[in-house]
């Protein structure tokens, strides 16, 4: 039987606390789910874009990003 769990996380701003946020509530869900008999099988990042122009007189430029909006993880468990 498999397990799959979303971690939401929004890494658009302030990217370097809110991956350490990120990294934590991976880092616990695989325990948990370790502990009552899980193993990862998967892990997927989830992400959005974004882009940002600007047409001004003299000149104009865009440029376009991408940023991690969720980390969808499987598990299966695993049979003794």
């Amino acid at each position: 039987m498999n397990r799959t769990v979303l971690v939401k996380v929004d890494l658009e701003d302030n990217y370097s606390h809110k991956l350490d946020e990120a990294f934590q509530q991976v880092d616990e869900i695989i325990n948990e789910n370790n502990n009552q008999g899980y193993k990862v099988v998967s892990v997927t990042p989830l992400t959005a874009s974004g882009n940002y122009y600007d047409n001004s007189e003299n000149q104009s430029y865009g440029y376009g990003y991408s940023f991690t909006t969720g980390i969808l993880i499987v598990f299966e468990e695993i049979e003794e």
